[in-house]
């Protein structure tokens, strides 16, 4: 089994969410408040050990007309850091309504008043991974 960190990358916030490879599933765990790079890295590498994880897998933010965005450029360069800095491979995966999904499923947990809050970012990430492991075990 392999532990796998989704991350949905913002200029403010950073949410994600651990799964695994033979579940197939994922859990929202929290948001990462950015306020920089180092402090973002250390935060990202203590769930890295905290979770024993082998792969990081990256909300890359395409447009509907599969062009790219300034944020596409920042997120591919964020990326190139993560594994040079950390040394854990990192995999992109298209996050194209991912917030939306994301906010839908906000908008559910906030109807059902005895289930937490994780937030749209964490929820967002989890989306990513979500789907990035669907797509990989079809290609099994």
């Amino acid at each position: 089994m392999v532990n796998i960190l989704g991350i949905d990358y913002g200029e403010k916030y950073i949410g994600y969410a651990v799964g695994n490879d033979i579940s197939l599933t994922s859990s929202t765990q929290g948001t990462i408040i950015y306020k920089n790079q180092k402090k973002l890295f250390q935060e990202i590498q203590d769930l890295v050990n905290e979770w024993e994880v082998k792969l990081i897998i990256l909300g890359l933010p395409i447009n509907m007309d599969d062009t790219e965005s300034k944020m596409s450029k920042e997120v591919r360069g964020f990326k190139e850091k993560i594994e040079k800095s950390l040394n854990i491979e990192c995999k992109l995966h298209d996050e194209r309504l991912s917030s939306f999904e994301a906010k839908h499923q906000m908008d559910m947990i906030k109807k059902n008043k005895t289930q937490p809050n994780p937030g749209v970012d964490a929820l967002a990430a989890k989306v990513i991974l979500e789907s990035w492991l669907r797509e990989k075990s079809k290609n099994v």
